[in-house]
């Protein structure tokens, strides 16, 4: 059988040019038409086969299978998907392939159109498509690492990692309506560190940062588990307590952190005393209240811990750390002592 009788010379190309081999065979399993690429698998000139049997390319063993099982399928179905045989060569050589077959029916005229792909070949075309596939989530997962890292860096401090002011202010909102739900209070301290200038001045920036970095961590070390420790501006934090049920928490949680910051620490070489000042600021919240009024509580509450921390800077007595001369000095009884 002549392909060009079948189809126009554009089809012929592809069929007899295409990677995989291609058979045209009649239902008493005559071959009709078969392309360049399995005649040169099967070691035969083009047009060799034609009017062969198929049973000539197919080992013993595949010739039970194909009458038994896949040929009654064939039948039945219209279709085989990828069934594994071997392709017999003219040399006696066996080649590993998978077949394809689809009954074509045209008018009177009926024909199956087999295709073998090379199983080698075939499995690395699957490999290199689940490559790919993976190479697509890896892509897709990079781009969700990068935006989560993004979100994160826009919510948080560099320095210390605490959640930044608009960290903050999200989870204050959060914490009112919250409360509004349960009937419990949220509270605020805002924290500022004592002369804290006067270390930057004298001893440098670089210091500065590694006594922020000491309060940081003695301030998320002295909080509750529910409790948010956030870094606000330059010497500055703001301890965010939700769900306050006892009274008497607020002022509990106060005194914890201004004893655990309290201390001497050793910065490049220099001894200095360390403290912050705190204010306190905790608001009911109505079960009726809406995100407006959650907003107008959260600029009171911070507004109203930042004015008694400047009430308690105001009031309190406390010798500057720098007042000493900068070099060893003997640490106070009682107090911490953390070397950088």
């Amino acid at each position: 059988m002549s392909l060009g009788s079948a189809a126009n010379n554009d089809y012929a190309r592809l069929f007899h040019h295409a990677p995989a081999g291609y058979l045209v065979v009649g239902t008493d399993g005559t071959i009709l038409c078969a392309n360049a690429t399995i005649c040169d698998w099967a070691g035969v000139g083009s047009g060799a086969l034609e009017g062969r049997p198929l049973f000539d390319l197919m080992p013993a063993g595949d010739r039970f299978m194909f009458r038994t099982h896949a040929g009654p399928k064939l039948d039945r179905d219209g279709h085989l998907a990828e069934i594994s045989i071997e392709l017999l060569g003219s040399d006696g050589q066996r080649k590993p392939v998978l077949l394809s077959a689809n009954r074509i029916i045209d008018g009177p005229q009926v024909r199956d159109l087999m295709i073998f792909f090379a199983a080698p070949e075939r499995r690395r075309y699957e490999r290199e498509l689940a490559n790919a596939h993976r190479q697509l989530e890896d892509a897709e997962a990079g781009r969700t690492q990068l935006l989560e890292e993004a979100h994160h860096r826009a919510l948080h401090d560099p320095l210390t990692g605490l959640p930044n002011r608009l960290k903050l202010e999200e989870s204050l909102l959060s914490a009112l309506a919250r409360a509004g739900e349960e009937r419990t209070r949220v509270g605020l301290l805002f924290c500022d560190v004592n002369n804290f200038k006067q270390v930057n001045d004298t001893l440098g920036h670089a210091a500065g940062d590694l006594v922020l970095k000491h309060i940081a961590r003695r301030l998320a070390e002295a909080v509750r588990g529910a409790d948010t420790v956030s870094r606000v501006s330059g010497d500055e934090f703001v301890v965010l307590l939700p769900l306050l049920r006892d009274p008497k928490e607020l002022e509990a949680v106060a005194t914890r952190v201004q004893e655990s910051v309290a201390g001497t620490i050793t910065v490049v070489g220099t001894e200095i005393q360390v403290g912050i000042s705190v204010g306190r600021a905790e608001t009911v919240v109505s079960a009726a209240a809406g995100t407006f009024e959650h907003q107008e509580l959260a600029k009171t509450l911070l507004i109203t811990a930042d004015q008694d921390m400047y009430r308690v800077k105001t009031e309190m007595r406390m010798v500057p750390p720098l007042e000493q001369p900068l070099g060893p000095t003997p640490t106070p009884p009682g107090s911490r002592n953390n070397r950088y």
